[in-house]
């Protein structure tokens, strides 16, 4: 251990039930004999007023009674009104039922409460159209359902709200895709006179109004001061660079035996799907720690004193295991991030974070799951080998209780709206007045037209593909061409043609559902990529060539200190390593054609020498103040720093961009470093970027100076997916150029002075 962080306990704000609660909530409250909090009350009071509302609070403090009693109540007092709430995993749905459903019976309502989704039984699948008044469902099943609007009509006459659970999970393409999908919804429901409230709920974030008005496309109000208690939480941060000789994975072995044998029921988040296996497992093995179960089943699949969790295990089995947990039999879960979202485990003693999991915002979600109902809680964060984990191991403060990431999201994304525009056309015909609101033209409408797809109508273009646009057009992808990944002539997974090209090139390893299998073949012409099982235990790393030019800058100007603007990138794939437990053991060439788009870039660039900073004798003695003082190395370490630090300040995954540096960038004229989004059109994380563009940068000075590596590691400026392996690389001189930029350029009117205030250049 390296730092201990004590969080004190604080105590709950409570306020009166809203005025306008109708008396069925009341005596519940009162028979249960429950306060509200703070935040519950104002969120009720907005949603019973009509105003839609996002509620942006911690874990365990009671969002789903903020959101169930109101509506629930309103319910209980209209018999023709309905209510329709969404959620991003069947899983999720299915938990969060007993819930909705004990109160809607509590109040007088039953029978009326139910899941429509793929699993949903098609013998139940009439009545609940016909006489369910509170449905739960997900994005995908909606996305397939809502073209058979007809069916539901009874249904969505009265709806009269609508929920969407877990809202900072709905980012990047998968948000943008979601967007449009509640924006058509919103169509539909009109159709059939019915103009509902919209209620999200989400865990603390930043940006929560932006998040609401860009996912819902409609004013809301915010609800983000959690007035719940809080038992005293400590932190700590285990540093594996104390024990050398065991790895991190030995270490977290450690960990968590060391838990279990302290008597603290431990949840431990982990990476990886086959890390959560291979941690229960070995927890167990080294503990002998006896199983409550007399079968022979595997205890990293049953309910025993250990097991795992993760995506793929078959609902009875995750059922099984949370109830283990919020019984007591369980002691130890090693869970991916499926165990993140609101489903009840019941209040734990500890969790470990075994890596950073990619956002502020999912390792406060994650630390909630220890210590609800106000008890004493302990949370352990031990990092793996990369950027963004090492970066918190000295700054549990900021991990804490700093600033949330801004979600990023782009419903107005061209490509995307124009293809999910098919959809809306199969739903209802669509109307001429109703282009500019959706993101599209009228030019684009008639290309559509032309290539047979839309059809004028009397009320407008109507669809008139032979395909169910549903079927092709996906919420998660942003291009309309797929590859269909077969194994044994079956289809195990569909991806769009970019995470093809950069995923199942011939001879990549990827996982699916823990299991790992190797592509044999990609065709690209037919959408066909055949794969096989791999048990060899070896994993691939691709290797790419990026290059970015500028087309459009946004100001018109290209060579200021400070640019955002449209970048025409070209993506060569020119091969891949193999690797055995990390280690390289070969590198293999690939024969594909480039991938080339156009997307939203954001870059930094420098002047002449005149402008270089004093350095202090500190930084001399570090290694961080000698060298060239612009040298192709700096520049290039600066890059992997900056794009490893982007989703500390746009949430995204770490793939999402891309990034190229140059000491004499054509489009510049001078020293560059460009990083862009890695996807065509741009999902709105460069114009995060730009707005937050001081945070960024002064996060990447400070991980470089604090890494107490000397000439670059996997933790600061090394980087699995540099196409040129990380060649050449000069970590002082990229801390002189960031530390340059800040002091010389970052204050400067005509840099990042310009940089929009983020309520602009957030999600669009």
């Amino acid at each position: 251990m390296i730092a201990s962080l004590n969080i004190s306990s604080r105590p709950g704000v409570y306020a009166a039930p809203p005025a306008d609660l109708p008396p069925g909530g009341r005596e519940w409250l009162a028979r249960e004999g429950l306060r509200l909090y703070s935040h519950q009350a104002a969120a009720m009071e907005h949603l019973l007023a009509g105003r839609s509302v996002v509620l942006s609070t911690g874990p365990s403090s009671g969002k789903t009674l903020a959101l169930a009693l109101p509506i629930v109540s309103a319910l209980a007092q209209d018999p023709g009104a309905t209510a329709l709430l969404l959620y991003p995993m069947k899983a999720l749905s299915q938990d969060q039922l007993g819930k909705w459903t004990e109160l809607a019976e509590a109040l007088g309502l039953e029978g009326v409460v139910g899941v429509y989704d793929g699993d949903t039984p098609s013998h139940r699948r009439p009545r609940l159209r016909a006489e369910g008044r509170i449905l739960l469902t997900n994005p995908y099943a909606l996305h397939q359902y809502l073209e058979w609007h007809h069916r539901w009509a009874p249904f969505l006459k009265g709806v009269r709200y609508v929920v969407v659970d877990e809202g900072h999970w709905y980012r990047g393409v998968f948000g943008s895709g979601v967007a449009l999908l509640l924006r058509w919804l919103g169509r539909v429901l009109a159709r059939y006179g019915a103009e509902p409230t919209y209620a999200v709920a989400s865990a603390t974030t930043g940006g929560p109004r932006l998040l609401g008005e860009h996912l819902l496309g409609r004013p809301v109000e915010v609800v983000n001061r959690d007035g719940s208690p809080q038992g005293a939480r400590t932190w700590w941060a285990w540093e594996p660079d104390l024990d050398p000789e065991r790895s991190p994975f030995l270490q977290a072995v450690d960990l968590c035996r060391f838990l279990v044998g302290a008597g603290l029921q431990t949840l431990a988040f982990v990476p990886s799907r086959r890390m959560a296996e291979a941690l229960a497992q070995a927890v167990k093995e080294l503990s002998q720690v006896p199983s409550p179960r007399s079968d022979s089943r595997p205890a990293t699949r049953g309910c025993g004193a250990v097991a795992s969790y993760r995506a793929g295990y078959r609902p009875e089995e995750r059922r099984e295991i949370e109830a283990g947990l919020r019984n007591g039999t369980l002691r130890l879960v090693a869970s991916t991030s499926a165990l993140e979202l609101g489903v009840d485990v019941g209040g734990l003693d500890a969790v470990a974070l075994l890596g950073y999991p990619g956002s502020v915002a999912s390792a406060r979600q994650q630390a909630g799951r220890a210590g609800r109902a106000g008890r004493d809680a302990l949370v352990v964060y031990l990092p793996q080998e990369n950027p963004l984990d090492r970066y918190f191991l000295g700054r549990m403060g900021e991990l804490v209780a700093g600033e949330a990431e801004v979600p990023v999201l782009n419903p107005r994304h061209k490509e995307l709206a124009v293809r999910h525009l098919l959809c809306a056309a199969a739903e209802s015909p669509l109307r001429k007045d109703e282009l500019s609101e959706l993101g599209v033209e009228e030019d684009d409408v008639r290309s559509l037209e032309r290539a047979g797809l839309l059809a004028q109508a009397p009320r407008g273009w109507s669809y008139a593909g032979r395909v169910r646009p549903a079927e092709v057009v996906s919420l998660d992808a942003l291009t309309a061409r797929q590859v269909q990944i077969l194994v044994a002539g079956g289809s195990l997974e569909t991806w769009d043609e970019h995470r093809a090209r950069r995923e199942a090139y011939p001879g990549a390893v990827f996982l699916h559902q823990g299991e790992a299998f190797r592509v044999r073949s990609l065709d690209l012409e037919t959408g066909i990529a055949e794969a096989e099982p791999a048990t060899d235990g070896l994993s691939t790393k691709v290797l790419t060539m990026e290059e970015a030019r500028i087309q459009k800058p946004a100001s018109g100007v290209v060579n200021s200190d400070l640019g955002l603007g449209t970048v025409f990138v070209r993506e060569t794939i020119s091969g891949y390593k193999v690797l055995d437990r990390g280690r390289v053991v070969d590198t293999r060439s690939v024969d594909l054609p480039p991938i080339e788009f156009e997307t939203e870039g954001v870059w930094l660039t420098w002047g002449t020498d005149s402008r270089k900073p004093q350095v202090t004798s500190r930084q001399v003695d570090s290694g961080l103040g000698t060298g060239d003082w612009v040298s192709p190395g700096g520049l290039h370490a600066a890059e992997h720093a900056l794009i490893a630090l982007v989703p500390l300040v746009a949430l995204c995954e770490p793939g999402d961009v891309g990034g190229v540096s140059s000491c004499l960038h054509p489009d510049t004229g001078r020293p560059t470093v460009l990083v862009y989004d890695a996807y065509p059109g741009g999902i709105g994380i460069a114009a995060v970027l730009r707005a937050r563009v001081r945070d960024w940068v002064a996060r990447a000075v400070d991980l470089l100076a604090s890494c107490p590596c000397r000439d670059g590691c996997p933790r600061c400026v090394l980087s699995p997916r540099c196409g040129s392996g990380n060649q050449p690389m000069d970590k002082a001189g990229a801390h002189r150029l960031l530390q340059a930029w800040l002091v010389g350029y970052g204050g400067r009117g005509g840099g990042a002075g310009d940089a929009p205030p983020p309520g602009e250049a957030g999600p669009r």
